[in-house]
């Protein structure tokens, strides 16, 4: 994954979770990109010893809970929750391969 992969997770979590103006042009991929980013640094945080075989599988996991809690939490209800999901998952099956060093 290029290094231009990762930004573009980072910057959709910087706009969505960061307080950068969240506005009704959010689209379902950002949306996506940054539950699966959040996802991500949350489970870096917990510390959670996880071995390389699941962590594919249990970062798509987190990655839709975090995209359904977004919705949720900040009222993206005019997006579309189950693309929001997809993205979630597939931009988290891509973040996978760079955990370590995301």
């Amino acid at each position: 994954m290029s290094q231009h992969s990762i930004r573009q997770y980072k910057d959709a979590h910087t706009v969505i979770y960061g307080g950068t103006g969240l506005d009704r042009n959010v689209t379902e991929e950002q949306a996506g990109h940054a539950a699966a980013w959040e996802a991500t640094r949350k489970l870096k945080e917990s510390g959670q010893p996880i071995d390389n075989q699941s962590l594919t599988n249990t970062l798509e996991a987190l990655a839709r809970q975090q995209a359904e809690r977004l919705m949720t939490d900040l009222g993206l209800d005019h997006l579309d929750e189950q693309q929001v999901k997809r993205h979630a998952a597939a931009a988290a099956a891509r973040i996978a391969p760079e955990f370590a060093t995301a």
